[in-house]
């Protein structure tokens, strides 16, 4: 394909995330050593719990796995509108999203959308550990919290990602983990001890009463202590 056509899709996806509002957009490029995910990274995943069991790693995709033949990730990232608030409303009995989820939802239907027009094969990148994938592409990098910490926005983001043939990727450097330092904003901040400084309970976490919390007939809010506490790209 003419590198001119690269460029203008490239250029089209750029222009859907700016449409949309969205603040991080990304192309990373999957060679040899971003399609798959680090065995100490994975081991995060352990002991997260869903109202119907246990995450199972083995559903935890990488992305050759859901597309062979894709050579890059499209990363789209939507900042939280409020950084004390995470809400997410009830549009129908099998979709609850909040107002940044839903951004990124349409979002990534156009960016679809444009990479179909040029002919370019996708699919959506649905595994739950896409946070992984935004360190490989040099965004940032897994803070104590073990959320993903962006280096401008902090862990203040919303993450969403489409495969894709198109040969658009980059290769950036990858931030290390280490970057929060001896900082503890995060851990003095979450009101149930859930974060120390190597590990996260997360079924703690998850029980909080700062969770679950009904604001209205169809909308729930969520615990964002340590997101609102986080210096790192703070307002």
């Amino acid at each position: 394909m003419a590198s001119s056509d690269l460029t203008a899709v490239k250029a089209a996806i750029n222009d859907i995330a700016s449409f949309y509002g969205l603040e991080v957009i990304g192309f990373l490029r999957l060679d040899q050593d971003r399609t798959t995910i680090p065995a100490h990274e994975i081991d995060l995943l352990r002991g997260v719990k869903w109202s119907d069991g246990e995450v199972s790693v083995s559903n935890v995709k990488n992305p050759l796995e859901i597309m062979p033949a894709a050579k890059t990730m499209v990363i789209l990232g939507k900042r939280l509108l409020d950084d004390k608030k995470d809400v997410y409303y009830k549009v129908s009995d099998s979709y609850s999203a909040s107002i940044e989820t839903m951004l990124l939802d349409v979002a990534t239907l156009k960016v679809i959308q444009a990479l179909e027009d040029h002919d370019y094969q996708v699919a959506e990148y649905t595994s739950y550990y896409l946070k992984v994938w935004a360190v490989l592409a040099g965004f940032g990098w897994i803070g104590k919290s073990r959320m993903f910490v962006h280096r401008n926005h902090g862990p203040r983001l919303r993450l969403k990602a489409v495969l894709t043939d198109a040969d658009i990727g980059e290769t950036s450097e990858i931030i290390p983990d280490d970057r929060c330092g001896d900082c503890r904003e995060c851990i003095d901040a979450c009101p149930v001890g859930a974060i120390k400084e190597t590990e996260v309970d997360r079924k703690l976490c998850g029980a909080c009463m700062l969770n679950h919390r009904r604001v209205s007939e169809n909308a729930m809010s969520y615990c964002t202590q340590c997101t609102a506490a986080c210096p790192v790209g703070k307002k």
